[in-house]
């Protein structure tokens, strides 16, 4: 254990959780970049699909996560074939 109390409270704490549990832009676009890099693993991929809708409160990074998506596409059709 180490000898630093945990600064992170209660609000942290939930916000985090919400944050695993609500569709995210951050969590899309690093998935949708990765893939562009690596294929993605099978958790990986259901991430993916998960977080597709984004953020439900907003569209802040729709055009960017649906060009990107659109590449990562065509990187998967070429590795296919």
């Amino acid at each position: 254990m180490s000898n630093f109390p945990d600064n992170k409270t209660l609000g942290d704490r939930a916000y985090a959780l919400i944050g695993v549990l609500i569709p995210s832009c951050t969590a899309g676009l690093r998935l949708v970049e990765l893939g562009q890099q690596r294929p993605l693993k099978l958790h990986e991929r259901l991430a993916l699909v998960y977080n597709s809708p984004l953020c439900l409160h907003c569209s802040c990074k729709r055009d960017k996560f649906n060009k990107e998506r659109a590449k990562l596409r065509e990187i998967e059709m070429k590795r296919r074939s």
